[in-house]
């Protein structure tokens, strides 16, 4: 099952940061709509460049995304964000990114606790090898669940997420993210995976081609929650390709409703 998860609402954006402080509730609205129109189940929120105006925005918006049909998952370097953010949450709400930090982790766990929330764990290594091997990855990632089952968490409310780095930095970047994301599907099969997929291209032309055969192998690979710009037309097309190839897709449902109501549009004029 996959969880899609619209990543346009970014305070690291100019336009959007422009208009998170002038707090154009419309604006996000509107933004939010869209991207659950387009299957987004949760909307990412990021609004970490407001600093202290972060907290009071989330305590605004989070409703207004919730009213419109979605869930939240908020990141922030804020643990007292986070926290806020589950307060203000009616509905299940996601938040991270979270390192393997005990005190980082112990700060949060009252809400960790509570039945609507789900806690994105980074498994980032912090050495200074330019190489990022997914054998240590693992290792950390079992050291980080192991420390959330001894603290109560439930497996289903826990969610890896392997770090996508970008090509422009390494080129074997995607490859090491797949091999990572593979064995912690293999290892820890109750437990489920999140990226931000968008992350590979960054710095690149034409990025929606990086994205579009990125997220097919990432499916292929079990990818979760899968963090991305809806918005982007290639992004439904390679979702419905890529479970039909899969055997995803029952006696092609899906994958022919998509052709039709494609044809039905172009024959409007849409």
């Amino acid at each position: 099952m996959i969880t899609l998860v619209g990543n346009s609402l970014n305070s690291c954006n100019k336009k959007v940061l422009d208009k998170m402080n002038k707090m154009d509730l419309e604006f996000i609205k509107k933004e939010a709509a869209s991207q659950i129109e387009r299957g987004a189940e949760f909307i990412e929120l990021s609004a970490v460049s407001l600093l202290e105006n972060e907290v009071p925005f989330l305590k605004q918006v989070i409703p207004i995304i919730e009213k419109v049909g979605g869930k939240v998952l908020v990141r922030s370097n804020s643990i007292e964000a986070l926290i806020e953010a589950v307060n203000i949450a009616k509905n299940e709400v996601v938040i991270g990114d979270i390192e393997y930090n005990i005190d980082k982790i112990n700060k949060i766990s009252d809400v960790l606790k509570r039945d609507n929330v789900k806690i994105v764990a980074l498994i980032k290594d912090n050495s200074k090898d330019e190489e990022v091997y997914p054998e240590k990855s693992l290792l950390i990632a079992q050291m980080y669940i192991d420390h959330l089952l001894d603290m109560g968490i439930r497996r289903r409310d826990i969610l890896l997420n392997p770090v996508v780095r970008p090509l422009e930095e390494s080129f074997s970047n995607g490859k090491m993210f797949l091999n990572t994301l593979e064995l912690f599907k293999l290892d820890f099969p109750q437990i489920r995976t999140i990226a931000n997929l968008t992350v590979l291209s960054d710095g690149l032309p034409r990025r929606h081609l990086i994205n579009s055969y990125f997220l097919s192998l990432a499916i292929e690979k079990g990818l979760d929650f899968i963090v991305l710009n809806v918005m982007e037309k290639s992004v439904t097309e390679s979702i419905i390709s890529t479970l039909s190839i899969l055997g995803r897709d029952r006696n092609l449902q899906t994958y022919l409703k998509f052709c039709r109501n494609k044809r039905e549009a172009k024959q409007k004029g849409m």
